[in-house]
This record gives structure tokens, C-alpha cells and sequence, in this order.
């Protein structure tokens, strides 16, 4: 597989996005905002994103942590714009 880095990065808008395109939504401010690109269908896009949270407070000595990952759904119809960091060529 071919990894192409974007610098500067490209911006495009839902139709133009391609599966594992690393990208962040134009305007975001933290570099954890950035997503993968799993999903196209028809009608929406599915983009994956792990994250790893911590609070504020410990508990017994420890501070608890979260770790997960989100899903989230994008409708090909969106005006949204996205930065697009990385690409690959997929087999």
C-alpha cells in the first residue's frame, strides 16, 4: 500500500473523502480530533476515532482512565469540509 502524507492538507468536502483517509473536520482545534475514514455507503460516510480520557481526581492512589473509540456517521449530503492529512491507495 502506498501512504501519501498532505502538507499542506487537502480540503474536501463528505463526497470526496476516500476509505482510510486520515482527516479532521475543517476548524477543529486538538489534534485528538483526528478520525479515520471506515466506512462509504450510498448515503453517509463512517468515520472511527480512539480517544483516551482521564479525570481530574484519583480514586485509592489511582486516576481511572477511559479508553474507547467513536463512531460517527456523516450524510453525503453535509456541507461539512475536512482536512485530509493522510491517504492510502487500497488494494
Amino acid at each position: 500500500m502506498k501512504r501519501e502524507y498532505c502538507f499542506p492538507p487537502l480540503e474536501l468536502g463528505v463526497r470526496d473523502l476516500r476509505l482510510a483517509d486520515v482527516v479532521t473536520m475543517k476548524g477543529a482545534v486538538s489534534v485528538f480530533a483526528a478520525s479515520v475514514v471506515k466506512q462509504i455507503t450510498e448515503t453517509e460516510i463512517t468515520l472511527f476515532r480512539p480517544y483516551v480520557h482521564t479525570d481530574d481526581f484519583s480514586y485509592c492512589g489511582g486516576v481511572i482512565c477511559y479508553i474507547g473509540v467513536e463512531n460517527y456517521k456523516v450524510g453525503l449530503d453535509s456541507t461539512a469540509l475536512f482536512m485530509v492529512h493522510q491517504r492510502q491507495e487500497l488494494r
